[in-house]
């Protein structure tokens, strides 16, 4: 969907500067992207040239930015610089001095840039104009799509097209750090914790989907600058924290092994296997830890499971913790999800404590370790 680029208040002046002329008339720029999908949105003809709205770099992922002492344009993405100049035939391309084909203006609170020039600029190629019907075909668009974050003086970036994840060197020049996966989506966001031991836990996650219910997970352990271990795991419509440390001891899961990692030095200490601890062949989540037990949960049923580390024994928490009409609810309710909605807080000795998020009565329910 191409978001519109209200800047009216911003570019109402500038109108008297670059009018549209009477004789701009409609067209229609038909266009597909690089990694699929295709569109068609309204254009203008003025002059013998086809004018495209700029809200096309945005909904492909660029950042835009308005002088309004020089009236000039900013389209900002990875690896990607647009400039354009209202009122000028010259714009500027990845630091190149660019002809635009066309002059810029603002039009139903919109700014305009010859079609050609838009496309040539997110690297695709021209296709045809059909002066009949109107139409200005393109193929082959580029996104630049692409989510940063700042850590320790250190900017980390990653490109949503790719999957890749780069970090800032010395020189500023980004440096490929890892490889996350073929994709990243929509609402990406880094949490970056310190451990006792100096190393960097790093986890990106990705929600994705309409409603939002695909949820991503990307866990990275650095030391000195260079990524020693590195997992992932992907839930459908089940949310909630995965467990990152317990003690001096650091965990990675792929949602059906969990390793145990010891602090400071990045080696394994031991694999647990999720499957043939939760008895179901599912994707965990692993949502508390200690040494002597392990609350797992599976993306499908959603309910919550004591095991016991030394023994492997299986407790259904949701059987001994809640009532009768609460058991029913986490046995045959699909809403928002399947399952119970038992939510570890913390343990005090031999008691684990759990708050029932379904009701949200502020109690405190409480199971012994035995």
């Amino acid at each position: 969907m191409v978001k519109k680029w209200l800047i009216a208040p911003i570019l109402a002046a500038s109108l008297l500067i670059a009018p549209i002329t009477d004789a701009a008339s409609t067209a229609y720029f038909k266009y597909t992207l690089e990694g699929g999908g295709a569109s068609t949105s309204s254009a203008l003809l003025k002059n013998g040239i086809t004018y495209v709205p700029t809200s096309h770099y945005e909904s492909l992922g660029l950042r835009v930015t308005w002088d309004k002492s020089h009236q000039k344009a900013q389209f900002i993405g990875w690896n990607k610089k647009i400039g354009v100049r209202l009122g000028s035939t010259k714009g500027v391309l990845d630091g190149a001095i660019v002809d635009l084909g066309g002059i810029p203006f603002v039009y139903g609170e919109q700014l305009y840039v010859p079609a050609r020039f838009l496309v040539r600029s997110l690297g695709g190629t021209t296709v045809s104009w059909d002066s009949a019907q109107g139409v200005y075909t393109a193929q082959g668009l580029k996104t630049f799509d692409s989510v940063s974050a700042t850590y320790a003086g250190k900017q980390y970036t990653v490109d949503k097209q790719t999957g890749n994840l780069y970090v800032n060197g010395p020189s500023g020049e980004p440096k490929l750090l890892a490889k996350l996966g073929p994709k990243l989506y929509d609402m990406v966001q880094f949490d970056f914790q310190k451990t006792p031991k100096g190393l960097i836990y790093l986890t990106i996650t990705d929600v994705y989907g309409e409603p939002h219910i695909n949820n991503a997970w990307y866990t990275l352990i650095l030391k000195d600058g260079v990524v020693i271990r590195q997992d992932n795991v992907k839930y459908w419509k089940r949310y909630g924290d995965n467990v990152k440390m317990y003690g001096n001891t650091l965990v990675l899961t792929d949602g059906q092994k969990l390793r145990l990692i010891e602090d400071g030095t990045g080696k394994v200490t031991e694999t647990l296997d999720l499957v043939k601890l939760g008895g179901e062949a599912d994707t965990y989540l692993v949502e508390g830890m200690d040494d002597d037990f392990l609350l797992i949960r599976p993306n499908q049923k959603g309910i919550l499971k004591l095991i016991e580390r030394k023994t492997g024994k299986q407790t259904l928490l949701y059987q001994k913790l809640l009532d009768a009409e609460q058991q029913e609810y986490a046995e045959t309710n699909d809403l928002p999800f399947f399952g119970d909605n038992l939510k570890f807080v913390k343990r005090e000795g031999d008691t684990l404590l759990f708050t029932n998020e379904y009701v949200r009565d502020g109690k405190v329910y409480k199971y012994i370790l035995k």
